[in-house]
């Protein structure tokens, strides 16, 4: 199994410390939680993480001077940090572009817009995650070929799914799908299949298959952007929106 991605988190509040680690402990990181800079500095030395996302308001030294220091140690200096804020200070902005951060997000921290700012670190080389996906775990009907499969999902992503089938289907076949979207609606979407390789689970055989969507509407883009965050992290956007 391959190595998580190392994240550390430094914020010097709790529930928003909590709700980051959480985010991006769902987007495959290892996440270490800090509640302040100076140690931050001491556990970045120490465990050479992929990614820093940095609180600059802080008590003691804050998150500009702690950038300073990552800049100025020639261990850490082409570290990736992402500044976050509650505050639109444009003067501590400029601060923290100047001094190479990735980006500046504000809070409460929008998903789509942390999930661009990470593919810019180019943490995944070779296979980078351009979309966001979730575990699904429901039911889908497939039609093929005048065929109808009821299908088990594993994860949904904004431009495909991947599911499990009891029979092969041929790279290339194109396919379509009824994509559960509420409790009583269904959104009928196409694709291709892009891989399907053979699994065994103990004595049985099952097929791993791989849908790219294709010629989806704005509209329909939306709603499955939408399925994805809620499937991903709704409950954690629920408990942040309860602080």
């Amino acid at each position: 199994m391959k190595a998580r991605p190392i994240a550390v988190v430094v914020d010097d509040s709790k529930h928003f410390r909590l709700y980051l680690t959480d985010i991006l402990a769902r987007l495959n990181f290892e996440v270490l939680p800090v509640d302040n800079a100076t140690d931050a500095l001491e556990i970045c030395r120490m465990t050479r993480p992929h990614i820093v996302t940095m609180d600059i308001v802080m008590p003691g030294m804050d998150g500009l001077e702690a950038l300073r220091a990552i800049r100025d140690d020639e261990e850490l200096a082409d570290l990736p940090v992402i500044m976050i804020s509650s505050y639109r200070d444009k003067n501590r902005q400029w601060q923290a572009l100047s001094l190479g951060c990735i980006d500046i997000l504000d809070k409460p921290v929008d998903l789509h817009r942390l999930h661009k700012t990470i593919q810019r670190c180019d943490l995944y080389p070779g296979a980078r995650r351009r979309y966001l996906r979730a575990p699904f775990e429901k039911k889908v009907v497939l039609h093929f070929q005048g065929t109808r499969y009821e299908v088990p999902v594993t994860t949904l992503s904004e431009r495909g799914i991947f599911m499990h089938l009891e029979e092969q289907l041929p790279k290339g076949a194109y396919v379509d799908i009824d994509l559960p979207v509420s409790s009583d609606e269904t959104m009928r979407i196409g694709g291709p299949v892009i891989h399907c390789r053979e699994q065994q689970d103990g004595g049985t055989v099952s097929y791993g298959v791989a849908i790219k969507f294709s010629r989806l509407t704005a509209k329909e883009l939306e709603i499955i952007s939408g399925l994805v965050e809620k499937f991903l992290i709704g409950d954690a956007l629920e408990e942040q929106a309860e602080l």
